[in-house]
């Protein structure tokens, strides 16, 4: 099991197992409390054998949870994920997503985020997920369904790690700059 792109504007403090229903079968997830008045975020993170796949990646906040899965059934030629999205009150929304179909100038915060996650598990740009997850809450786009350009975020992120004397931000965003835009 592991823990992938926690992105939240709070730090956790601390760390739980819960089934989401009684039912034996159900996987476990986990819920990460963060430092928030009365606010709680919950990862949704694959164990082994989740009929899901495997979690490539998670990210939350106090309003949703998102979890890309890597379905065992996973084919590199046709590289196609499930992605989960739970709101607030537990809901959950799921898509499939087509890698080859996304577009970085024109895709919601769901696409683009399983996108990065497989640029990041296949090696391809290892740090598009850690950088990506950076972008959302900079920009304010909580709306997880609105397409957008997300070239635009990510050059404000550089130039505003730049303007702030820190290279090492600007560097880790322009590396993912740089493989989307060759």
């Amino acid at each position: 099991m592991s823990i992938n792109g926690i992105t939240t504007t709070s730090y956790i403090t601390g760390y739980a197992n819960r089934r989401v229903n009684n039912n034996s079968s159900s996987p476990v997830h986990h819920q990460a409390i963060v430092n928030q008045p009365s606010k709680m975020i919950t990862l949704h993170i694959s164990k082994e054998n989740d009929p899901d796949g495997k979690s490539i990646g998670s990210m939350a906040d106090e309003n949703c949870s998102v979890t890309v899965y890597k379905p065992n059934d996973f084919d590199p030629a046709n590289p196609v994920y499930r992605v989960k999205v739970w709101d607030e009150e537990g809901n959950v929304t799921e898509r499939m997503v087509d890698i080859s179909k996304v577009d970085p100038k024109s895709c919601d915060t769901i696409d683009m985020f399983a996108y990065s996650s497989h640029l990041t598990d296949s090696g391809e740009c290892k740090d598009a997920q850690s950088a990506f997850s950076g972008i959302p809450h900079f920009e304010g786009y909580n709306k997880l369904f609105d397409k957008k350009d997300w070239f635009v975020p990510l050059k404000n992120m550089m130039q505003m790690q730049y303007d702030a004397g820190n290279l090492k931000g600007y560097w880790d965003f322009k590396k993912f700059w740089d493989f989307l835009t060759k």
